[in-house]
């Protein structure tokens, strides 16, 4: 049985380029216009991994893969980001506290996503949601 891979993202070409590059490669690609929909989705359906854009409106990236951690704590997860306001290494310290296997920077190529994603499929064993700290003022 393939493996199904929510994508998440408010662009509506690179979600539908990351869709084909999976479905051409045997996955099933379950598409998702942003974090409401991805969000909505989650509470219904358990997809093998979930992929994300960081920046979005309305519900952002980190609100999907908490909201991921919380429902269905054995998926993994990716991050796609063009940096929005900040470079996509600075989502990275955020992302993996919330579980996130690897960040994918945009533009990413065909070979740079499939390796993730392969790499994110094996090691799925446990994404755990690891403690978040606030600094003291």
């Amino acid at each position: 049985m393939p493996h199904r891979i929510l994508v998440v993202d408010d662009d509506a070409d690179v979600r539908e380029m990351v869709c084909r590059i999976l479905e051409s490669n045997g996955y099933v690609a379950i598409p998702a216009a942003g974090g409401r929909q991805a969000v909505e989705r989650l509470q219904t359906d358990t997809p093998d991994l979930v992929i994300t854009d960081v920046v979005m409106p309305e519900v952002d990236g980190f609100e999907v893969l908490l909201k991921l951690r919380l429902l269905t704590p054995g998926v993994g997860a990716l991050v796609m980001s063009g940096g929005g306001r900040l470079e996509p290494e600075a989502y990275l310290g955020m992302a993996t506290k919330l579980g996130a296997y690897d960040i994918l920077r945009k533009p990413f190529t065909k070979a740079e996503i499939l390796k993730a994603v392969k790499r994110a499929l094996i090691s799925r064993t446990s994404y755990p949601l690891k403690e978040l700290s606030c600094p003291r003022t």
